[in-house]
């Protein structure tokens, strides 16, 4: 199993969709899909920092099932964009795809980790691009830019206490067990470093049924 990590706006969901397109469909879970931790209230989150931030309290109900499901070779829900995901038939050695905050660091789905690619990019950059992606909504969708004028309020109110914290622990605790550390390229030259990167690292998975 194949697993993209970095802070948020990095470029994870991203490079996961073209992993799964290069990988001939590859399933890919999405740890964002399955996370509660960014609807708990801000003094929660820092009672949970206080105490040290233990990345096994962070809850993400039944991702650590799934994964082991489609490893299986067994379907699953698709959590994220609904329908059904499963092994690919198109190639000879599928592979599951996994974007996630958390890399080895949380106990059940980082026992499940082959390959872990660590995107680092600066936390100054990466929010920017955090930023873009509230900005570009709201020019898609003018009608919506009360609202996401709202949520970006929140997002900035919360970042120097709470959110920059988070991500710099991120970096502490999940970087150094990465396999694999991409920095400055293409999307394209990403996708050939990891595809060139892993293949002798992936434990085989079981061949779908139909």
């Amino acid at each position: 199993m194949l697993a993209i990590c970095g802070p948020p706006g990095s470029g994870k969901s991203t490079l996961s969709h073209a992993l799964s397109e290069r990988f001939g469909g590859a399933p890919v879970l999405a740890y964002d899909a399955y996370e509660e931790i960014t609807g708990w209230p801000p003094e929660r989150v820092a009672a949970w920092l206080a105490s040290g931030a233990p990345l096994n309290a962070v809850p993400v109900p039944g991702l650590t099932e799934d994964l082991a499901q489609l490893r299986r070779g067994e379907p699953v829900p698709d959590r994220e964009r609904g329908g059904t995901l499963r092994l690919s038939r198109r190639v000879a050695r599928p592979v599951i795809v996994l974007d996630t905050l958390l890399g080895r660091a949380h106990p059940g789905t980082g026992a499940q980790i082959d390959h872990l690619v660590w995107l680092d990019l600066p936390l100054d950059v990466a929010l920017a691009r955090k930023l873009r992606s509230f900005t570009g909504e709201g020019q898609r969708d003018p009608s919506a830019a009360s609202r996401l004028l709202a949520g970006l309020d929140a997002y900035l109110g919360r970042y120097d206490t709470l959110l920059h914290p988070t991500y710099a622990l991120q970096r502490e605790r999940v970087r150094p067990a990465a396999d694999q550390i991409l920095s400055a390229g293409t999307l394209a030259e990403h996708l050939d470093a990891i595809q060139s990167e892993i293949q002798s690292t992936l434990t085989p998975v079981p061949t779908p049924t139909a």
